[in-house]
Formats: structure tokens, sequence, C-alpha cells
């Protein structure tokens, strides 16, 4: 049945070609179709034969190929064969079926450490020896992955936040009034540097008075010289402490003597 299906395969063009020539025959001469017709019809039975010869040749020849690679391959090996460990040396090749560093008492000629603790010295089996050693190595390298992971990562400190003057002090804002005294502000233009538009911005910060002034230690006139909008550096650049200190004592400063006199 396999050859004949192989013949046929082999044969399909022919055998679909002298059929579609009979049909178109029949079609013309005995059923009286028009000759283009006839054609045609003839071309339809050739491609149909055509394709279902193919396929059963196919079959054929694909079951024919499958049993001649089975019956030509070589005999599956025994179950002894395929269960014996990679690194057992044949039994029936007249060697020992103990790897060579059991046999030895060891991994080096002379035995030793490794020798106690070989599966021959320990009673046990090599294929469990060799999973429990697969089993320990595989907890060492997860035990390392887990130290690696739980080890604390490195960060930089980062740097503080809080504003320092160009001065290298760290300003604390002094205190302040929210009017006045009694006696009414004090003129702060006879201060060095102090101008209308300046003792405006002053006033608005709370400071009215000498008295003030003076009592600013550095801290409080580093934060003042960051806080003069259009100003900064003016405290301290122009001693207005010192200046604060002789007038809120009753004094004058030579600057605020030529101020009076202007006015």
């Amino acid at each position: 049945m396999d050859d004949t299906g192989t013949t046929v395969h082999r044969n399909r063009m022919p055998i679909a070609a002298g059929s579609g020539v009979i049909f178109f025959l029949l079609f013309w001469l005995a059923m009286g179709w028009g000759f283009f017709w006839a054609l045609i019809g003839g071309v339809v039975i050739f491609a149909i034969l055509l394709v279902v010869l193919g396929m059963i040749g196919d079959d054929s020849a694909s079951a024919t190929g499958t049993s001649g690679t089975a019956m030509q391959g070589d005999p599956p090996a025994s179950a002894s064969e395929t269960a014996r460990p990679a690194g057992h040396v044949g039994a029936d090749a007249g060697g020992s079926t103990v790897p060579p560093s059991v046999a030895g008492g060891g991994a080096a000629a002379g035995g030793g450490a490794a020798g106690g603790t070989s599966p021959a010295a320990t009673g046990t089996s090599i294929g469990e020896g060799a999973d429990a050693a697969s089993a320990r190595t595989d907890a060492d390298a997860a035990a390392a992955s887990a130290t690696h992971d739980s080890a604390p990562v490195k960060t930089s400190a980062a740097a503080p936040t809080s504003a320092v003057p160009s001065g290298g002090v760290i300003g604390t804002k002094p205190e302040t009034l929210d009017a006045p005294r009694g006696t009414g502000a004090d003129d702060l233009k006879k201060i060095k540097g102090v101008g209308p538009k300046l003792e405006a911005m002053c006033n608005r910060m709370g400071f009215w008075h000498y008295d003030q002034i003076a009592g600013w230690s550095e801290r409080e006139v580093a934060w003042v010289d960051d806080n003069l909008e259009g100003f900064k550096g003016r405290v301290q650049r122009d001693d207005w402490v010192s200046q604060a200190k002789t007038l809120a004592s009753g004094g004058e400063t030579a600057f605020s003597r030529k101020a009076s006199k202007e006015r």
C-alpha cells in the first residue's frame, strides 16, 4: 500500500493531466458543452486531481520515512545505563563504580581530610552525596545574595538647608517692635549709611530706636544684613552698632553732627 502511494505521488502530474484531457473530451463531445467551457472543466478536474493525489502521496511518503528511520536507528539505551551517573566507570569495562577520589580516600593521592568526608567513608551513596553538595552550594549562594541585598546602602549626607550669610555667620533675628515707643521713633538717618528709604525699611522690619540697633549681636547683624533688600551688608560695612551705641547714650558722631547742621 505504501509503495502504491509513493508511485501515485511521483506520477501525479501525468495522471491528473490525462484525467483532465479525458474529462475535457467528455464535456465537449459527449455532453455538448462549448469548447471554451469544456476546456475550463478539464482544467478544473486537472487541478483537483493534482491536489488530491499530492496529499495522498505526501501521507504515504511521510509514513514510510518515519518507519524507516525507526528501523535504522540505534537501539535505545537500557534503563540501567540511562540512570548511571556520569562520573561512574562502566562495570562492564572492568572499572570501579566508585569515583577515583572516593576510592583513593580523598581529593589528593594521600587521602587526608577530604577522604574522611567522602561518600565511601560516611556511608552515603554517591548520588546522594552529589545532591547534598549541590544543595549546599545553592544554600551558600542564596545566603550570599541575601547578605548583599540586606547590606545598608551608603548615602551622602544632605547639605544643611539653613541660609548662611556671605560673612559665614548664621543669622538670628533680633527683637522687634510693632511701633515706636511713646517718646517717638529715633532719627535713624543720623547713622551713617541710612537714608530715608533705608530708614523706612528698618521701621517696617520693627527697628525704631538706637538702643535696638546698639544691642545687636554678631548673629543679629548677620540676619539684618541678609534681609535688607537692596542694601545687604550695609550694617556691618558702615558699623551701625557702634554708631547706635554712641547715639543711644546721648552722644554724637561726626556723621550725626554733620547731618544735624545740614538740617
